[in-house]
């Protein structure tokens, strides 16, 4: 299969898989990239997409949640799961063949879904608080959603966390060259931002910035519209 008929083969897929999901959901993005999303969206995206190469029509179906309130700068899988992770039950699909639509349908009733639902945003804002609650050496990365949590909830000034993680981006950027310091450029310019709108007028400018920043972001990887199915 080229290329083309793979990202195909893959909306076809997704498109049969889509009504036996529970709840409304859509199909947005392009090509491989695209995903099944879970309506509406807000401040996090549930979603389920394809992990593998595009000239390979095996490969493996994912699912996760990825927030909303801190820099896209890809798709992480800190709250999501791969098919191959889940047992028993199919560890690929191969996009060419007839049970393609079938093996996906398992993994996501059987495992996408339990993940997904595990993470709904009132666990990933509460997480966020916790770990950066911690010894900085002991901090995973769930804490760089906090300052955008904070204002979206209303809950708490996001100074103090985004000035941290603008710093921490600033250094790693530092260290790093080529698309890695770039990324990371961008993501302290996105806190040194939520931080100015904040100084600007507290949380009724800070949440129009996070607003803006998200769409931007959505509307680069062509997730900001549904789909025809």
């Amino acid at each position: 299969m080229s290329s083309a008929d793979t990202a195909r083969r893959w909306r076809q897929v997704l498109s049969e898989l889509r009504p036996d999901l529970p709840g409304e959901w859509s199909l947005r993005g392009g090509g491989l990239d695209t995903v099944l999303a879970r309506e509406p969206l807000d401040w996090s995206l549930a979603w389920i997409g394809w992990s593998g190469s595009p000239t390979r029509p095996a490969g493996w179906v994912a699912a996760g949640v990825q927030p909303l309130v801190a820099p896209f700068t890809s798709w992480i899988m800190t709250y999501g799961i791969r098919m191959d992770e889940v047992r028993p039950g199919p560890r690929a699909v191969d996009l060419s063949s007839d049970g393609a639509v079938e093996q996906a349908r398992r993994f996501v009733l059987d495992g996408g879904l339990k993940k997904i639902d595990g993470w709904p945003a009132e666990r990933l804002a509460d997480v966020a608080e916790r770990d950066f609650a911690q010894d900085p050496r002991r901090r995973r990365t769930h804490w760089h959603q906090l300052p955008g949590w904070r204002v979206v909830n209303a809950t708490a000034s996001p100074v103090e966390p985004a000035t941290q993680l603008a710093e921490l981006c600033r250094e790693r950027a530092a260290e790093s060259s080529g698309t890695g310091a770039r990324q990371l450029a961008e993501q302290a310019a996105f806190y040194e931002g939520l931080v100015r709108a904040w100084h600007d007028g507290e949380r009724d400018a800070a949440l129009p910035f996070l607003t803006a920043q998200r769409d931007q972001a959505l509307a680069a990887r062509k997730l900001d519209r549904a789909l025809t199915p």
